[in-house]
């Protein structure tokens, strides 16, 4: 018999995010710029590309960058729209997710 100690992970960051493949840059009668963007496609079970665009997620345990996500963050900061939310895992740890 071996003893195990239960271990109690940490907090997490998950991100999900679009891969853009182009950034459109318009300038308006006024002069002013707008940057408008094409995102990777996502593929349908036959391998072709569909309307939809891809989405990815990437998960991190960086305490830098959760403590940036907690506390240096806001929706502003970020160059796309996104939604910072708060979440409680089953064993009551906290992790952020970007959406």
């Amino acid at each position: 018999m071996k003893e195990i100690e239960k271990e109690v992970p940490g907090k997490v960051l998950a991100i999900k995010f679009k891969k853009i493949i182009e950034t459109v840059t318009k300038v308006m009668a006024d002069g002013t710029e707008t940057e408008t963007y094409k995102f990777e496609k996502d593929r349908d079970k036959n391998g072709q590309l569909s309307m939809l665009d891809a989405e990815y997620y990437s998960y991190t345990g960086s305490k830098i960058l959760i403590d940036q996500a907690e506390n240096d963050f806001s929706k502003e900061d970020l160059p796309a729209p996104t939604v910072i939310q708060q979440f409680k895992g089953k064993n009551g740890q906290t992790f952020f997710k970007f959406t």
